[in-house]
């Protein structure tokens, strides 16, 4: 097989597994893929200069789109830089394929540049499909597409191959596995928790939801918050609501939950939970009294008699917001309430979509949440967030801390590419990981101590702004984010934390059960 024959037949590949969008991080090693993609029809092609944001903006895409989508890097250390995102979308179920360029295979153990192994350098976290070079013979194809992510390594030698033709994407039928035979067990629980749940999947588990009858509890990710019949089942308050909770079966729905809450239920095996969801995560470590069920059993369950509901208090956060309008619980409250119909909304780890799910009461019409909670981690979430709004007509907005920020900096290369006429990057600037002053375990530890595990700062965004051109504010009036230029624009606030610790004190105080 000559070179040509192997690019064609890499090409063909991402076509069946139903690739339509290639993030391309370029180098002279996969010039010859990149020179036959081009010349390809049907097909997208997104251009990076480095990996990490390219991966991580293949993944919004996925997360927006519910699509395989591919990237495509070049030999050596670039083919590392893949493996946080291929993380996240193992522990999300999303199609990410990774399509590395390598070099002869006769390099690998010699210490040649950019000659690294790279087959087996994700672990688990990727199916390989195969280690490709011109001396294989023509190569069978898979039959089925998988939720997971899917490596493919191409050896190509020298000399490479420029002027390549290229290949129809639009022609290939995608075969997708079967769905697993639909079962109708009669659910009765008496606590729902919702999370992480694409708005399609949020429409196909609202009617189970419904004639459950059970108290919900939802983050914003549920996507459920806008949808009218659920509104009385609904309950405010998150974590504070959780911490009075008296379940004796606890229905999770989608992603697993960012709340303690859930964690603790390792220790309380008494409880009852069962799990539907995509991803077959369970999100516990304990095997008993713990079911999980396949995302078709929303369409097939039977709802029997509800169980307590009062087995969960009602906790209006309203007030609170008012009255600590500047701590960072009520500047999100307030941002929440700025979004407009339509909108599109990236939430960031760690504080900010625990400070969403808090604040979060109902949204307007066609408003969607997306976030990274598969490994839960603050890498890449510009990227993402690029990747989830890149073709959306209406706008966009990412929420997101300022440790995560500074995490993907060369993130916004790829604005130049896109369409978000309105895109809204809003850094919550508290001057460090603020989370790590929540965590109970590190609180008695020596101040010093502390600012190095916080990574405190006095860094401001603006610089970031003006690197990529974009319009720059902070904010320091709630009122001014009613009057936003309809431009790509980079908001940075700076939460009172006076007003921030005053409201934690005072939304945590202890509250007396009714008997």
């Amino acid at each position: 097989m000559t070179q040509a024959d192997l690019i064609q037949q890499t090409l063909s590949t991402l076509a069946h597994f139903g690739v339509r969008e290639v993030c391309v991080a370029a180098g002279a090693r996969n010039a010859p893929l990149v020179s036959a993609l081009l010349a390809s029809t049907h097909i997208t092609l997104w251009n990076f200069f480095e990996e990490r944001s390219a991966a991580f903006f293949a993944l919004g895409r996925i997360l927006a789109d519910r699509k395989p989508v591919a990237v495509l890097t070049t030999s050596g250390t670039a083919a590392a830089e893949l493996l946080p995102a291929t993380i996240e979308a193992y522990y999300q179920g999303l199609p990410l394929f990774l399509l590395t360029a390598d070099r002869p295979k006769s390099y690998r153990g010699t210490g040649a540049p950019q000659a690294i192994e790279q087959m087996g350098l994700f672990g688990l976290y990727a199916q390989p499909l195969g280690d490709w070079d011109a001396t294989d013979d023509p190569l069978e194809m898979y039959a089925t597409v998988n939720d997971r992510p899917l490596h493919l390594n191409v050896c190509l030698d020298e000399p490479l191959e420029t002027n390549l033709g290229g290949v129809d994407f639009s022609g290939t039928q995608v075969t997708r596995p079967a769905a697993p035979p639909a079962t109708a067990p009669a659910l009765a629980c008496d606590l729902v928790l919702a999370a992480g749940m694409h708005p399609m999947d949020a429409r196909e588990a609202a009617p189970l939801l419904a004639r459950l009858g059970a108290p919900i509890i939802a983050e914003a990710t549920a996507n459920l918050h806008g949808m009218a019949a659920l509104q009385p089942l609904l309950v405010p308050g998150g974590e504070r609501a959780l911490q009075y909770a008296k379940p004796a079966h606890v229905l999770r729905i989608g992603g697993v939950p960012s709340w303690r809450w859930w964690r603790d239920l390792d220790l309380q095996a008494d409880i009852r939970v069962t799990n539907i969801t995509r991803t077959g995560f369970s999100g516990l470590a304990r095997r008993e009294n713990v079911a999980t069920l396949a995302w078709e059993t929303v369409l097939s369950a039977q709802a029997s008699l509800p169980g307590d509901a009062n087995a969960v208090l009602r906790f209006e956060p309203e007030a609170e917001l008012a009255k600590f309008p500047l701590s960072e619980p009520g500047w999100m409250a307030q941002i929440l309430q700025v979004i407009p119909a339509g909108s599109r909304v990236f939430l960031g780890n760690s504080l900010p979509i625990r400070e969403a799910n808090l604040a979060l009461r109902t949204v307007k019409p066609g408003v969607e949440f997306y976030a990274n909670r598969g490994a839960n981690g603050i890498d890449g979430l510009v990227s993402s967030f690029l990747g989830m709004g890149a073709r959306h007509r209406g706008e966009s907005w990412l929420i997101l801390g300022d440790l995560s920020a500074l995490y993907d900096l060369a993130g916004p290369w790829i604005i130049s590419q896109l369409h978000m006429t309105t895109l809204r990057i809003v850094v919550i600037n508290n001057g460090g990981g603020k989370i790590f002053s929540r965590v109970n375990s590190l609180r008695a530890l020596p101040e010093a101590a502390r600012g190095v595990i916080e990574n405190r700062h006095a860094l401001s965004f603006e610089p970031w702004a003006r690197m990529w051109g974009i319009e720059y504010v902070q904010i320091e009036d709630p009122q001014d984010l009613h009057d936003l230029l309809p431009v790509p624009m980079i908001i940075e606030i700076r939460p009172d934390p006076l007003e921030t610790e005053a409201f934690w004190k005072d939304w945590q105080k202890p509250v007396i059960r009714p008997r």
